[in-house]
Order: C-alpha cells, then structure tokens, then sequence
C-alpha cells in the first residue's frame, strides 16, 4: 500500500507541474501577443502632422509639407514609451505617455497632443 501511495503522490506532483507549466507557458503567449495601445495612427490636436507607430518598434512622423522623420520606439513602462527620432543627422530622444486615448510627446522643443485616428 506504501509503494501504491508514493507513485500516487508522484504521479500527482509530476501532473500539477505539467499543468502549471502549460497555464504559465499559454500566459506568456497571449500576453506578448496583445500590441500595445500606442500602435497606430495618431493625429497631432494643433497642427496637420500624422505619427504612425508599427508594431515592429519603428514609425514615421509627418508634417504638412515636411519630409518624413523615421523613429524607434519602445515601452519603458506601462503606458510610457520613448522615441529616439532621426533629426538633421542627429538622434532626438523624445517621451511619451497614453493616457483615456491621448498621445502626449514631450521633448527638447515642448510638448505635443495626439488623438489615435480611427478610420484606415
């Protein structure tokens, strides 16, 4: 009966790590799989300039009448992001934050308001 009750236990333990295992690994899969809010379209509340964030990290900011600026992006934090954007040869470091649908930027030159358009 011993012999019977320690292969029980065993094969109990081995089932719930196995169980464990899946849930944590299925977790990590459907939570690096939701992009976060950032990715998209986003249209500055002032004047007529787009920001496009993709979902491989990079984007495209453009004014009216102006060339293209390409960036990087990445989340420091949740909600929190910073840009290193290509400027006259040189790399501008610009943070930003979504809070209720709104894209703030803040950088060297100020801030910025942005509201994610809707419609492709």
């Amino acid at each position: 009966m011993g012999s019977f009750l320690r292969l029980w236990n065993r094969f109990t333990m081995r089932t719930l790590l196995q169980a464990t295992l899946v849930i944590a690994m299925m977790t990590l899969a459907v939570g690096c799989s939701k992009k976060p809010e950032l990715v998209g379209r986003w249209e500055n509340t002032t004047v007529p300039e787009l920001i496009e964030f993709k979902p491989d990290n990079t984007g495209v900011i453009q004014g009216k009448n102006l060339p293209p600026l390409s960036f990087v992006w990445q989340e420091t934090a949740k909600n929190t992001y910073s840009l290193d954007v290509g400027f006259q040869g040189q790399k501008k470091r610009l943070k930003g934050a979504v809070d209720n649908g709104t894209l703030v930027l803040v950088g060297e030159g100020g801030k910025e308001t942005y509201r994610k358009v809707t419609s492709q």
